[in-house]
């Protein structure tokens, strides 16, 4: 039997900690909403100071503090992400599992923001620690290991992530890992270890047109304009899109065989595949060699009327201005400096996983990091 004088002290004491708990749940919540308002208002440094500052670290905030350090590196604030992720580790009691998701996003931070140091420390001792968190530790490892361009330690990691989903998505990165050894080898004239690399980017990627292109310019090196030959004509089985990479070296292949026939029939075939313009005029270029400009212009015009682009259209003027006189030379002139110009403010390739656009060919995105996701640009937006 409780007396009155307990009963009485029980029920004080429970409500005022109901009205304690209530006060500081309400003061938690203003918290938030003072937070998500600076955010809204593109206010980051406030909405930073405002919920990491002033809100606890519980397991219930946690959730939120990783979302906004998330933000925070979509939006390159990259020192406030930092903050962030630095500070729930330092401040929060983190059970190991949260602990190590933190840790991944801090790794991100730091690849991010350049630390490619403290974020290879951070993935790879994750890797070790925990096995449930090894696969996304060592893709964060690797990133780093393509920014320092350790084309070796990259495959080393990368051979031990393949598997899964991914695991073709790895093989064809390996593959181009392999392809950079072999370009490093021919740039020092070392065409026994570019071969080398070629043979193992073969066997992660068969189809990677890259390692034909590099076949053939090791082929060419080598005076074997045969073996050129079939290796740079792989690539319009590879992937059509890249055949206009292979334009340049092949011409020179066939000129080593003083097969000009060889050449037009192949470009023949090519254009009845993939439209480039770079294919048009390579052909162009041979038909004039052989039957003249006449030839020539009624080529150009007849594929400016199935597939019209602005280098063709340059092209034609200048075939046309061959034969021009007085005041139609001087327009053709205006007309031609004009699409040239149009010409040159275009890309010339695209990426297709994120969009990034410039001028020359790269076979890893600088902007989302994917390989062989940058295509040359067919049709009139480029060509």
């Amino acid at each position: 039997m409780i007396d009155g004088g307990l009963l009485v002290f029980l029920v004080v004491g429970a409500v005022g900690l109901g009205w304690f708990l209530g006060r500081r749940e309400r003061k938690r919540s203003h918290y938030y909403e003072m937070g998500l308002r600076h955010l809204l208002n593109d206010e980051p440094d406030q909405a930073v100071a405002t919920l990491v500052t002033e809100l606890d670290f519980e397991k219930d905030s946690i959730d939120t503090h990783l979302a906004l350090g998330g933000l925070l590196r979509r939006r390159g604030e990259l020192e406030k992400a930092v903050f962030v992720h630095e500070s729930v580790l330092n401040k929060a009691r983190l059970d190991r599992a949260t602990r190590n998701m933190v840790q991944i996003e801090l790794a991100r931070d730091y690849l991010q923001a350049g630390l490619l140091d403290r974020a290879e420390t951070m993935s790879m001792n994750l890797a070790e620690e925990n096995p449930e968190y090894r696969s996304e530790s060592l893709k964060v490892a690797l990133q780093v290991y393509e920014q320092e361009r350790d084309w070796y330690r990259a495959i080393e990691i990368a051979q031990q992530v393949t598997g899964g989903a991914q695991e073709s998505k790895i093989e064809n990165a390996i593959s181009h890992y392999c392809c950079e050894l072999a370009e490093l080898a021919i740039a020092e004239d070392n065409i026994e270890a570019a071969t080398d690399h070629l043979t193992k980017a073969i066997g992660h990627n068969a189809s990677n047109p890259r390692v034909s292109l590099l076949q053939g310019q090791v082929s060419l090196s080598n005076q074997d304009a045969k073996a050129a030959v079939r290796h740079f004509e792989r690539v319009l089985v590879q992937n059509p899109i890249y055949v206009s990479e292979s334009l340049l070296p092949l011409k020179s292949a066939y000129q080593l065989l003083a097969d000009p026939d060889g050449y037009r029939q192949y470009l023949t075939q090519c254009l009845e595949q993939t439209p480039a313009m770079a294919v048009v005029l390579a052909l162009g270029q041979v038909i004039e060699e052989q039957e003249g400009s006449e030839a020539l212009a009624r080529f150009i015009a007849n594929q400016m009327q199935v597939n019209p682009s602005l280098r063709g259209f340059v092209e034609l003027i200048e075939i046309n201005l061959v034969h021009a006189e007085g005041r139609l030379a001087h327009n053709l002139t205006l007309l031609k400096d004009f699409a040239e110009a149009m010409v040159k403010e275009k890309p010339g390739y695209r990426c297709n996983d994120c969009g990034f656009e410039g001028k020359r060919m790269r076979w890893h995105c600088p902007s989302c990091r994917e390989w062989a996701s940058i295509e040359p640009l067919l049709g009139q937006d480029s060509d």
